[in-house]
């Protein structure tokens, strides 16, 4: 169970309440955590290049319903040091969490959270990339996901959208790719 896991663990210990200093509740045991702002730091170093300016274009291959395609537009990332996330900027400055590093799980961390809603996570990067798998409802329809980012350079990447198929296989779905502005 979650809570035993955390307590058996030493990440979490009986300490005082921040509200009410006489009440005992679960806590951050301070030595356990006290390397994980340097290793999300490391985690972060890792695909804070993509902060910026981006055109891209989204290739979609033929289906028996329709032809294929190609769309076209731009995109703006952002970093909040605050809440550590690389966030999608939208025209009016809203930020909405797009890519973190959980130091904790030692993952990088994929949010989808409007028209596609899922949290994709990654390990390992191998070599220049790094694959991001989960569930995830796009418009209404489940599916399992992976995502593979394919940096090419700190001015082009390529994000690959695959869905797990009925065998088991990863079934192509499209292709973004990205290139910095001004590059």
């Amino acid at each position: 169970m979650l809570m035993e896991q955390l307590f058996s663990s030493g990440i979490m210990q009986m300490g005082p309440s921040r509200v009410d200093p006489a009440r005992q509740v679960g806590v951050f045991n301070p030595a356990a955590i006290a390397g994980l702002p340097a290793a999300r730091s490391a985690g972060m170093e890792r695909i804070l290049w993509m902060v910026g300016e981006w055109d891209y274009e989204n290739s979609v291959p033929p289906t028996r319903y329709s032809p294929a395609y190609s769309d076209i537009g731009s995109m703006r990332l952002s970093w909040n040091e605050k809440t550590n996330w690389i966030c999608l900027l939208a025209p009016d400055g809203q930020e909405t969490p797009h890519l973190t590093f959980d130091p904790f799980s030692k993952r990088w961390i994929y949010l989808l959270i409007k028209g596609s809603y899922g949290i994709l996570r990654a390990s390992e990067w191998e070599g220049n990339r790094l694959a991001f798998t989960g569930l995830i409802t796009m418009i209404g329809i489940d599916t399992e996901w992976r995502l593979t980012l394919v940096k090419d350079s700190p001015d082009r990447y390529l994000l690959v959208n695959e869905e797990r198929a009925e065998d088991g296989s990863w079934a192509y779905i499209d292709e973004w790719r990205f290139t910095r502005k001004n590059s």
